[in-house]
């Protein structure tokens, strides 16, 4: 299938807004090690600082998926990505713990705008759902990529602040950009999600399950987010060494580095998770995608408790793998759970359980880890992903017998 010019516009924004999103994301857990050698401060106070904007990340999505669906997607992104933006300058200029949590707090809600803006926007408007998610995600998971090598890199050889600054004006350019970029935001897509037996209040139910299991993912993604630049730094040592032998790098502040270019290189295979998850929805039931992905994450995860050195990359990386890769798949069952006129508002109601409830995993992961043991917080990581597997199996029992498989590409209506 052969996209539109249209289409092409609506990719090239949905895309660009969601890699700035993820690099935002991920950019404090890769700084907060050169945040704590440089103010003196432990690694659970620094990664404490990001609570709220992580659960403005989250809580901000449904007053934006309300917002976009009286208002145009366009709008809502091109101005959040300007002020989020601006929130990493912000940032770069904090000297106090309150600076720092404001800053991030209007980073965190700034970015929480993309997936309910972002994600209606592709579905229903952009023929080929799953594939279209997929592609959109492939740029998400490069976001999560880039941003530990980028924020990392940029921190050894320039500073933190001069990071912070960086990606500040990036945000800027973007958000001009899509204010500039005219794009027709009518409906393209497939017909609307049928109706499961038992009317609008069956197909509440199974969404209302739906969300369980999102959340409880979104919980855990979070919490290996925040700990694996941790955990590298402390498990491994192969790359560090390696580094170390080059006379163009110093030694000072290389075990970071390497902990974050590892970051980077783990959260590059989501790519071909999103790729693979993307491909799949358009063809399969999206419920039994959705456990087999969780299920098949979770002996890495487990896996991640115990490994070290390259072994413990490998592990992350599959992990990651099947926790990117089910993405194009949750987002493709939301919309076939829900009606168009409410799209924006149901990935609102997802992002602010999946990413508003993983905030509290800061929390959790940090009083966990206080002690020094990887054991305890990828143990509870994994009962976490265990829970999925449960709601999933359980939404896939209460709606049997009702099809949801994203509907085959329309043509476009001229």
């Amino acid at each position: 299938m052969t996209y539109t010019a249209n289409e092409k516009r609506i990719l090239t924004l949905t895309c660009s807004a969601h890699f700035l999103t993820h690099l935002y994301e991920l950019t404090f857990p890769a700084i907060a090690l050169s945040v704590r050698d440089d103010l003196g401060w432990t690694l659970g106070e620094v990664l404490r600082l990001s609570f709220l904007m992580y659960l403005l990340f989250g809580l901000g999505a449904l007053p934006m998926g309300v917002l976009t669906d009286r208002w145009r997607s366009r709008w809502v992104l091109g101005i959040c990505m300007f002020g989020a933006g601006l929130g990493c300058i912000l940032v770069a200029m904090a000297t106090t713990r309150a600076q720092f949590v404001m800053a991030l707090a209007l980073v965190g809600v700034c970015i929480s705008a993309y997936h309910p803006a972002g994600m209606a926007l592709l579905s229903r408007a952009v023929r080929g759902r799953g594939r279209a998610l997929g592609i959109n995600g492939v740029f998400g998971n490069l976001g999560s990529a880039t941003a530990p090598f980028i924020a990392g890199l940029l921190a050894y050889e320039l500073g933190w602040r001069a990071a912070y600054t960086c990606l500040g004006f990036l945000g800027l350019a973007v958000g001009l950009a899509t204010l500039l970029l005219h794009v027709d935001e009518r409906s393209v897509a497939a017909a609307p999600a049928r109706v499961a037996p038992g009317g609008h209040s069956s197909s509440l139910v199974y969404f209302a399950i739906l969300c369980v299991a999102m959340m409880l993912a979104g919980f855990a993604y979070r919490g290996v987010s925040l700990m694996l630049p941790a955990t590298f730094r402390e498990s491994t040592t192969f790359l560090s060494d390696l580094l170390a032998r080059f006379s163009l790098t110093r030694v000072e502040g290389i075990q970071n580095l390497s902990a974050t270019l590892i970051a980077s290189a783990v959260y590059a295979v989501g790519m071909f998770g999103q790729i693979a998850g993307g491909h799949l929805a358009d063809r399969y039931d999206l419920r039994k995608l959705y456990l087999i992905f969780h299920a098949a994450s979770l002996p890495f995860i487990v896996g991640m408790a115990f490994l070290g050195e390259q072994a413990l990359v490998v592990a992350a990386g599959t992990y990651i793998f099947f926790s990117l890769g089910m993405q194009p798949i949750e987002n493709s069952l939301v919309a076939r759970f829900t009606p168009e006129r409410w799209r924006s508002t149901s990935y609102g109601v997802k992002f602010i359980l999946n990413f508003g409830v993983g905030s509290l995993a800061v929390y959790a992961v940090t009083a966990l880890h206080a002690g020094g043991d990887l054991r305890a917080v990828y143990g509870a990581l994994a009962l976490v992903v265990l829970g999925v597997c449960i709601a999933t199996a359980l939404l896939l029992y209460r709606s049997r017998g009702v099809s949801v498989v994203n509907e085959p590409a329309v043509e476009m209506i001229s």
